[in-house]
């Protein structure tokens, strides 16, 4: 029974280690503008370029390409060609820009549906106003001393005629 335990006690500080040593392997790696490289348990920030990331969770670390004494990658290094498939970066970034995309899109066709319910209901009281001059219902305005005024037949006709100008400009 004690070899028995002994075995279970090594077991477990194994699956203690190996736990523990999980998240150190879940790491990134990139290289931010100066050229340094930069270690994270989280992604970089959206403005780091896909080939700056060195290394990511879930992907197979590449090698790190030579680099100058001020931390510059030097041109002409192995490993400036991507082949095979997308990296978790690369799919990342895409789907950021289909999200922003997508925001951008959703943004624009609410403005436009909202500026034709501001058109519409404009030219619903360009109308009602065109009808209440046409059936000669009483119409005051205020002048600029705040006079009330109300409108004789001339100033009716030249109003009825400009309110019609405006309905036919901007309503269809």
């Amino acid at each position: 029974m004690g070899v028995l335990a002994d075995h279970l006690r090594l077991a477990g500080g194994l699956l203690v280690c190996l736990l523990l040593a999980a998240p150190a392997a879940a790491q990134w790696a990139w290289r931010d503008e100066n050229g340094r490289l930069v270690f994270s348990d989280r992604p970089p920030p959206a403005g780091v370029k896909a080939e700056s990331i060195v290394r990511q969770p879930g992907a197979q670390s590449a090698p790190l390409p030579p680099t100058t004494d001020s931390g510059e990658v030097k041109a002409g290094a192995k490993g400036e060609t991507k082949a095979g498939p997308k990296t978790i970066a690369d799919r990342e970034m895409e789907f950021r820009k289909r999200q922003q995309e997508r925001a951008e899109a959703e943004k624009k066709q609410a403005e436009e549906q909202a500026q034709a319910a501001r058109k519409a209901q404009e030219c619903e009281r360009a109308r009602g106003y065109l009808r209440s001059l046409e059936e000669g219902q009483r119409i005051a305005r205020t002048d600029a001393q705040g006079n009330r005024e109300v409108l004789d037949d001339a100033q009716r006709a030249a109003e009825i005629q400009r309110m019609r100008e405006v309905v036919s400009r901007n309503c269809s």
